[in-house]
């Protein structure tokens, strides 16, 4: 009898096989947790994490892939479609670690390929520059704020005008995500979130307002959240424009995912 041949993405194969597999793990309990608001739901297959946080916000409505996908036939795809049909009111978006064939006929459109990168475990010696100040989001109020600065400044155009509370309900602050604030004199200027899990530190979400930027306060949360776990490598997806500054902190560029969107009432 042939040797089963490991592939590194068997859903019986171990999480930490490789970094990037322990970020997928990761950021599939990530999507599940901002998923956390009334009329929210999720599910996890041994193919694909999905939830859907009962908003506008496309990236709160997100499904995972957990293996690679190769073909418009998929059977994966159809278990994502079921999920997501209820939802014709809201965008989805759909988030795999490798490219994917075009799925046009399906309803899913292209947003991008963010680049993947990755920071090595060591120790953190930065200090936040004279003026600036990180702090725990711990509270309803601190989270109202931290959704009025990620609203602004990401910026989530789909959010806007919403009810305080749509976006990042009070469920949040009982997940496990890390939400921090972060502030220039004593303004809080920038929101960010990591999640510190399956072996690496993800910072999976950060936005900073007009004001706040070039004033170090973008880069004293990147350190908050490494200092988290510096035993453990630190990741994130980063968009271009935010990759230098990635880089600068001794994160490398390994590889870029794939995203696409469901835009309502997408069949």
């Amino acid at each position: 009898m042939a040797e089963e041949v490991v592939t590194g993405w068997g859903a019986r194969e171990p999480i930490d096989d490789s970094v990037l597999r322990a970020f997928v793990f990761n950021q599939a309990d990530v999507v599940r947790a901002f998923a956390c608001g009334p009329g929210s739901c999720d599910e996890r297959t041994d193919d694909v994490a999905m939830a859907d946080g009962n908003v506008p916000v496309p990236y709160v409505n997100m499904a995972v892939l957990l293996r690679p996908v190769t073909s418009p036939d998929d059977p994966v795809l159809r278990t994502i479609a079921d999920f997501y049909a209820p939802a014709t009111d809201r965008a989805s978006m759909l988030f795999s670690v490798w490219p994917l064939p075009d799925l046009a006929e399906r309803g899913w459109a292209l947003v991008g390929h963010p680049m993947f990168v990755v920071r090595a475990p060591g120790p953190v010696t930065a200090a936040p520059r004279a003026g600036v100040e990180v702090v725990d989001v711990t509270a309803s109020d601190d989270l109202r704020t931290f959704e009025r600065v990620a609203v602004e400044g990401y910026p989530i155009p789909e959010a806007a005008g919403s009810p305080p509370g749509a976006t990042y309900p009070d469920g949040l602050l009982d997940s496990d995500l890390t939400l921090r604030l972060g502030l220039v004199e004593g303004e809080p200027v920038s929101a960010a979130a990591g999640s510190v899990a399956h072996g690496v530190t993800n910072l999976c979400f950060a936005a900073t307002l007009p004001a706040g930027r070039r004033k170090g306060v973008w880069s004293a949360l990147v350190w908050s959240r490494v200092a988290e776990a510096p035993e453990l490598p630190a990741v994130a997806f980063t968009s271009d424009d935010s990759r230098p500054g990635f880089v600068k902190h001794g994160f490398l560029p390994m590889t870029r995912f794939t995203l696409l969107v469901r835009p309502p009432s997408a069949g």
